[in-house]
């Protein structure tokens, strides 16, 4: 009978002991996520009228569907984090307020971490005004690269490629084939004219010549005939490829095949270097897509993928240094010992020097992924995946 009471304060301990543990794992951690409501990127700019009057036309929705995956898979890490994760997610109408609105929203609902959907010059804005809080910022769509050589931050991050990740990774493709003469087609736009300076500093570095840069535009006006006229934009020169700059996609969808010399085109259209395609078949990527297509009934982007993986950097930085004495984000995703799977085959960690997510690119079609960059035959002092994109020597971060 006198074990009895020794029985029930064990089993009182026990229970307590376990009450604390579930006491600390809904301890809230606020994840942000920022947008605009009107963001031209998502425009169906280049789609086929067919396919915009279709209903299963989804290729422009946003990539908080990929967050929404990465919450829902990193649930598991809750536990060994000792956190409740919260995805809390805020779509702004009016540009010129965003920074203010997204400093306001941090502070009233204690968000620990950002994910960031926002253009080029918004992304600069928003980190300047929230620059005082120390919160790490994941940039998950723009691919400017002077967010990783000019504009850097200590608390900015990218898990989108840069564009010159995604230029040198088809500089080394057409080096490997050997197919060194390219003729370059660019679009109106400035960031247009931006990818096409991307591609000549890779063609540079990756012994390729350029053999001629001409500007195209939209339209049938036969006194411009030279600049919307296939023919006569890529008559009268010799190339082995053609590089296509088009945002928009409204001209390049029909450059394939149409060229004056037959030859390969890559770029905006033809093989297109992306973080992220469907179709690839290995290390995980096949269970990531089927996951995301059941969710949200469409195939899986490269912005999807940015901001899927950056839910996972975010749980696998709490899992690994939480317990460290003045944790930041800052601090582990740049450690040595950071370790990220982003089921694309290698290890997957930041860059200390412009804190951009090391990682293969895949160059494809619109059904197959032909090739993966960095290809074997391009090697680094360090890690390899420095072979594409701004390298420590030459970025201006960090100095």
């Amino acid at each position: 009978m006198k074990i009895i009471p020794l029985k029930l304060g064990i089993i009182l301990l026990f229970l307590s002991s376990i009450n604390s543990l579930y006491a600390n794992e809904k301890e809230d951690f606020n994840i942000g996520y920022y947008d605009l409501e009107k963001d031209i990127r998502y425009d169906e700019w280049g789609v086929h009228p067919v396919d915009i009057r279709s209903k299963t036309n989804q290729l422009y929705k946003r990539p908080l569907a990929g967050a929404k995956l990465g919450l829902k898979d990193i649930k598991p890490f809750q536990r060994m984090a000792k956190v409740k994760f919260k995805l809390m997610d805020m779509r702004i109408k009016n540009i010129d307020s965003a920074a203010d609105e997204i400093l306001n929203h941090i502070n009233k609902n204690n968000i620990k971490i950002v994910l960031l959907d926002f253009p080029a010059s918004e992304v600069i804005n928003i980190v300047s005004k929230i620059s005082d809080l120390n919160i790490a910022i994941i940039n998950i769509s723009s691919k400017n690269n002077e967010l990783r050589s000019v504009n850097c931050n200590k608390n900015l991050f990218h898990t989108i490629p840069s564009e010159r990740m995604l230029t040198d990774s088809l500089a080394q493709y057409l080096s490997d084939k050997k197919w060194r003469k390219v003729l370059i087609l660019t679009g109106p736009l400035e960031i247009d004219k931006a990818k096409s300076a991307s591609f000549i500093e890779s063609a540079k570095q990756f012994g390729l010549k350029i053999v001629d840069n001409r500007s195209f535009l939209l339209g049938n006006d036969p006194r411009a005939r030279d600049q919307n006229d296939l023919d006569f934009l890529t008559g009268s020169a010799k190339y082995d490829a053609v590089y296509i700059s088009d945002t928009h996609g409204e001209f390049s969808y029909k450059v394939p095949f149409a060229t004056h010399i037959p030859s390969t085109v890559l770029g905006s259209s033809g093989l297109t270097p992306r973080a992220w395609h469907w179709s690839y078949l290995r290390h995980g990527a096949p269970q990531v897509h089927g996951r995301f297509e059941r969710m949200n009934k469409r195939r899986m982007t490269e912005e999807d993928w940015a901001a899927w993986v950056g839910m996972r950097a975010i749980a696998e930085a709490l899992v690994r240094f939480k317990n460290n004495e003045n944790f930041s984000f800052q601090d582990a995703f740049v450690s040595e010992e950071f370790k990220l799977d982003g089921s694309k085959g290698p290890v997957l960690n930041f860059r200390k020097w412009n804190r951009q997510l090391r990682q293969p690119i895949m160059l494809s079609t619109d059904n197959w992924v032909t090739s993966i960059a960095p290809l074997e035959s391009f090697v680094h002092r360090v890690n390899n995946l420095d072979t594409i994109g701004i390298d420590s020597k030459t970025s201006k971060c960090g100095k």
